[in-house]
């Protein structure tokens, strides 16, 4: 089908970029620790990118019996679409990375269920009160890319998540959320699982209060993705394209703490994120974003990169109805050294925090946040004595990430993100009494 596309394409006089995307999902879900649902979807569709005149023009369908249409929209575009300043790629060698375990395509729905059950069932053994909604999201893609200059991309991956959630009153609603990725064919930790649910659940037991001011805040790996947000959007090639970010000018720059190594990985083998080449047929690799706190350089496609005068970092990610864009893959957060109980021992008075609500970011661009703690934990004396509400932590992550007290020595696997905590020395922090 793509050879046929780029085929009537090249016939109408333009070069061509064909993409195809196949998506198969299914989802079993609980809610209320009873099973809610089984569902399945499949996702079809074609996306052709023409440059014809100089001039980029594109048009998407998921009818494959309307090809002629698809082509001709295509073509019809151009003559109102941008200025094209790159050239489709050519074939290169691709990187090695595990996308895809047979054990994950032939696990079966009822063993989807099973495992639900049995961990809300481990759950509830644990914390009798607690209603338990889990997920189990098995994701299988195709992908292509074949353009006019020979290259003819086609990969797979298959993806497995398990999210959890435990709802408990509590003097209020308490909320606590786990995830496992286990797209690598692995079975669900059930029993670790339930211990955190569990040990989290008897911590919002005791309530606790904490006054407005500036403490030392720790994040958990759940809640570092909430900090990292503004500064992948920094990143981005689109946003330098724009003159919007504020990190233009400054590759090169030490702009956080020596601590912190933040780096883009579209190879690491069964993230969520992962694949051999972008969705613009261009090898994947890791990008390092921050180095020691330097900041080594943005993300970008093709065309986001001719725009400003460089080259592709293989960032391109799209849908089949879009065109390509630059984004981020999988974020790796480098480990340091810290122990969580010795940091702990060492706060008198400060929070934890190991979920937010929304991200609640006020000025994306320019960093700043406003996270709501929905789960978090007084520290007291180098323990935790309680769960802490109505509570919010505000500021501005290029300069909290300027002093970074301590980092983890562990790290959590999210599917697309890989992060350790993180102690931050002094936060402002807000609450309602």
């Amino acid at each position: 089908m793509e050879d046929q596309i780029l085929a009537l394409a090249e016939a109408r006089g333009a070069k061509a970029e064909v993409f195809s995307s196949d998506e198969n999902r299914t989802t079993v879900k609980f809610r209320a620790n009873e099973f809610h649902s089984q569902e399945s979807r499949l996702t079809r569709g074609y996306g052709l990118r023409v440059v014809k005149n100089g001039r980029v023009g594109f048009s998407s369908s998921s009818d494959p019996n309307k090809v002629g249409e698809l082509v001709q929209a295509a073509v019809d575009t151009a003559q109102f679409g941008r200025q094209c300043g790159f050239e489709f790629p050519a074939p290169e060698p691709l990187p090695t990375v595990k996308t895809f375990e047979n054990k994950v395509i032939t696990l079966s729905a009822m063993k989807m269920i099973e495992w639900g059950r049995e961990l809300v069932d481990a759950v509830r053994a644990r914390v009798p009160a607690i209603k338990v909604d889990v997920s189990l999201t098995r994701t299988y893609f195709e992908r292509a890319v074949s353009n006019s200059t020979g290259l003819r991309r086609r990969f797979s991956r298959a993806t497995l998540e398990l999210s959890a959630t435990g709802l408990l009153v509590s003097d209020g609603l308490v909320r606590i959320s786990e995830y496992e990725n286990l797209s690598s064919g692995g079975v669900p930790s059930i029993g670790v699982l339930a211990d955190r649910i569990e040990e989290r659940a008897v911590l919002a037991r005791s309530r606790a209060r904490l006054a407005t001011g500036t403490y030392p805040v720790i994040f958990m790996p759940t809640a570092v993705p909430d900090l990292l947000y503004p500064l992948v959007t920094g990143v981005n090639g689109k946003q330098l394209e724009k003159g919007s970010s504020p990190l233009i000018g400054k590759v090169g720059q030490k702009l956080l703490d020596e601590k912190v190594v933040l780096a883009d990985n579209g190879v690491r083998d069964f993230g969520i994120a992962s694949a051999p080449s972008d969705l613009e047929g261009v090898p994947r690799r890791r990008n390092v974003l921050f180095d020691r706190g330097v900041f080594a350089g943005f993300l970008f496609d093709l065309a986001t990169a001719a725009a400003c005068g460089t080259r592709t970092t293989g960032s391109a990610a799209r849908d089949y109805s879009s065109q390509p864009r630059p984004d981020r893959s999988n974020l790796e957060l480098a480990p340091g050294d810290a122990r969580l109980e010795d940091v702990l021992a060492g706060i008198k008075e400060g929070l934890l925090v190991y979920d937010c609500i929304g991200g609640g970011q006020s000025n994306v661009l320019a960093g700043d946040v406003a996270v709501n703690v929905s789960s978090g934990f007084r520290i007291g004396n180098g323990r935790l004595t309680g769960r802490v509400k109505d509570t919010m932590i505000a500021g501005n992550v290029y300069e909290m990430f300027r002093s970074v007290a301590a980092v983890g020595n562990t790290v959590r696997d999210l599917g697309s993100y890989y992060v350790p905590f993180l102690m931050f020395p002094g936060l402002k922090v807000s609450t309602r009494d």
